[in-house]
């Protein structure tokens, strides 16, 4: 609780900032938000994602379909007031769309053929609050260097393909990177492109209406 400027007494924290709620169960982007100072709920969809992309959805407005699912059926058990956070990621090389590899064999040809090549991380990004919602779609540039026999198979071995779109992290070989952003946001790459979610959610707070006016992001950090 906190006072008004005016002194008129407590003002309830539910009437001045709605819950922020993150849909998705990606530690990565939970972790993010918690190293950007956000102060938020995790709250995990149970929708199972399509395993194909229809051809009449553009590549790049895909993952913002699958995003805004998540954030709708998050929604639907939640507060009408909560500001509900959805994203999804997909990497795309050759007009091919690669999602999370299902086994250390899907892994290898994933990887096999990024090796060398320049492709793109797209990210779909909703904010939903009430019946107002703002989306987008992020994307970044990255190439990976050609991979030795040696390098590949370490990486796998390590597991840290498991979950995560293109088989790779950015942020998986600190010492030995191996895998370079050339254009974009450096955190979409990770699952959570971070200054557009800034300015999306600063764009929400300042359209809110209530007894007491939100201003800017400060209120979750």
């Amino acid at each position: 609780m906190g006072k008004n400027s005016k002194g008129h007494g407590p003002v309830e924290r539910a009437t001045a900032s709605p819950e922020l709620i993150l849909a998705s169960a990606s530690p990565r982007r939970a972790e993010l938000m918690r190293q950007a100072g956000y102060h938020f709920r995790v709250a995990k969809s149970t929708l199972h994602e399509p395993a194909r992309r229809p051809e009449s959805v553009p590549i790049r407005i895909w993952p913002v379909c699958l995003a805004l699912r998540k954030a709708q059926s998050v929604a639907r058990s939640r507060p009408s007031n909560s500001i509900v956070i959805g994203a999804d990621t997909i990497v795309v090389h050759d007009d091919r769309v690669i999602n999370k590899a299902a086994t250390r064999h899907h892994a290898e040809t994933i990887l096999r053929s990024l090796s060398g090549t320049t492709h793109e991380v797209i990210t779909g990004l909703v904010v939903l609050h009430g019946d107002q919602c703002q989306m987008e779609s992020v994307v970044s540039t990255c190439r990976m260097k050609r991979l030795s026999e040696r390098q590949l198979q370490n990486y796998l071995d390590s597991n840290l393909w498991r979950g995560k779109a293109g088989a790779y992290g950015i942020q998986d070989s600190p010492q030995d990177p191996f895998v370079t952003l050339m254009s974009g946001e450096h955190s979409n790459v990770m699952g959570l492109p971070l200054v557009t979610l800034q300015r999306l959610l600063r764009t929400e707070l300042d359209n809110i209406t209530s007894s007491v006016r939100l201003s800017n992001i400060d209120t979750y950090r």
